[in-house]
Order: structure tokens, then sequence, then C-alpha cells
């Protein structure tokens, strides 16, 4: 079973302005493939901002809806699962 965490960051206006994203594979949480996202679905360098707060899937969707939601989702899910059998 594949678990996935959706971290929201905020933007200065409060607001949604990128999505940390993670696949929790193995017990190593520094080992976990990720990725961060702006709202409009470029992907930049993940960080250590501090997060809002944890989204379902649903609302990560629908925050990049500018992206193509949740297709953007998928995208980022394949290659995460890629990076993990690696």
């Amino acid at each position: 079973m594949e678990r996935w965490t959706y971290l929201i960051i905020a933007g200065p206006d409060g607001g949604p302005a990128q999505v940390r994203v993670f696949l929790r594979a193995g017990d190593d949480e520094a080992r976990w493939p990720s990725a961060q996202l702006t709202v409009d679905g470029r992907e930049v360098p993940v960080d250590d901002v501090a997060q809002d707060y944890e989204a379902p899937e649903w609302k990560v969707a629908q925050i990049l809806e500018a992206a193509g939601g949740q297709a953007a989702v998928d995208r980022v899910k394949d290659r995460l699962r890629a990076a993990a059998r690696v």
C-alpha cells in the first residue's frame, strides 16, 4: 500500500503557494522520494520551509487546478514511484 503525504506551503498572502509531496517508502524518512511544486505546476527544489498544513490528495488536485488538477498530481506520483524503485 502506498502512503503519500501532501504538505501545503502558504505564500505571503496566506493562500497556497507550493505543495510538497512525499512517497513514504520505507522506514528512513530521509530516503523518501519527494517533490515540490508551485501552484502552477512548476517543480522547484525541495526545501525545508515550514508547511502550513497537510492536505488530502483531492485538495491538492484542487490547488493544482491551473496545472491540470488530478493529472498533475498523477504525474508527480508516477515520477516518485519510479524514484522509489531505483
